[in-house]
Order: C-alpha cells, then sequence, then structure tokens
C-alpha cells in the first residue's frame, strides 16, 4: 500500500537539491515548518532508505532525503509540457501520523512512521529520480527544477530534480 499519498497542492517559494557521493538526493521545499516536522522513513523492497518530512499543520512536503540509492530502474519517462502547476509543493495526507487532511490540530500520535515501499532510483546526465515503481504518473506538481509526478489514486510515483 502507498504511504505518501498526495491530496492537495501549496505555494512554495523554492526547491533546493543537494547530492554528493554521500547523499545521493535531498529535495528542500521552502517555507521549512516552524514545528518539528512528521518523519516517514521508507526501506525499499529491493533496497534503499529514504527518509520524508512533511509540515505537521499544512502537510506540505518539505523534504526528501535519499539515504541509501536503492536499485537502478527506468525512469518515468519525459515530462509533459502542460498542464504544470509552478512554485507549489505536494500536500501529504497526515493520516499516518494519526491527522487528517484539513486538520488543524499539532497532536499527533506518532511523529515518525516507517513503510517498506518498492522504490528505485534514475540518474541521468540531466536529471535524478527517485521513482516509487507500483505508481504510474498522470499529473505532477512542480517547483523550480524539481517535479513531484503523481498518480491517478494519488500516490506519489516519483520525484524528479533536474541537474
Amino acid at each position: 500500500m502507498q504511504m505518501i499519498r498526495v491530496v492537495d497542492s501549496i505555494a512554495c517559494s523554492e526547491a533546493s537539491l543537494e547530492c554528493d557521493p554521500w547523499i545521493p538526493l535531498k529535495v528542500t521545499w521552502e517555507p521549512r515548518p516552524v514545528e518539528t516536522p512528521l518523519y516517514l522513513r521508507i526501506s525499499g523492497s529491493n533496497g534503499g532508505e529514504v527518509e520524508v518530512k512533511v509540515d505537521p499543520t499544512t502537510g506540505m512536503l518539505v523534504q526528501v532525503v535519499v539515504i541509501e540509492e536503492p536499485r537502478q530502474v527506468s525512469g518515468t519517462g519525459p515530462l509533459p509540457t502542460e498542464p504544470k502547476t509552478q512554485q507549489h509543493s505536494p500536500v501529504i495526507e497526515r493520516t499516518p501520523w494519526g491527522l487528517g487532511h484539513g486538520s488543524d490540530a499539532l497532536t499527533h500520535s506518532v511523529s515518525v512512521v516507517s513503510a517498506v515501499e518498492d522504490i528505485g532510483f534514475v540518474r541521468t546526465a540531466d536529471h535524478i529520480e527517485l521513482v516509487f515503481v507500483d505508481q504510474k504518473p498522470a499529473r505532477y506538481v512542480r517547483c523550480g527544477n524539481v517535479a513531484v509526478a503523481v498518480s491517478d489514486q494519488g500516490g506519489m510515483a516519483a520525484i524528479r530534480a533536474l541537474l
């Protein structure tokens, strides 16, 4: 079951990319939350470790860090040119942490949850991509050089950062 469900998008000021020999991919969306973020730790069913951070108040995706590179897979293909959502970050459903979509409550039952997903990684000359293998991209939420692919069912399908 897909743990990361995109329920909306929210304006963001920028998305920055970092990658080096120790951290294959780190994307941070601004502004960062004032409160301590909610954490989702994803272990790849075929290798790889990813940490996802979500604003507990808004549900905004604020950071994705690939800690251990998943297996290499084929990418999601070329990004369509239209429609585009510019300068937005996905809003993640917060039920895994004990909060519902639209909930204003800052009290959540847990702040860290774990999941196992079939994830893969793509590295080309012009982009890096974290792929959720069982999800097919249907639409994209973009901020700067980062696009988050979302499936028809609302699952996060990929995160692509242009180099």
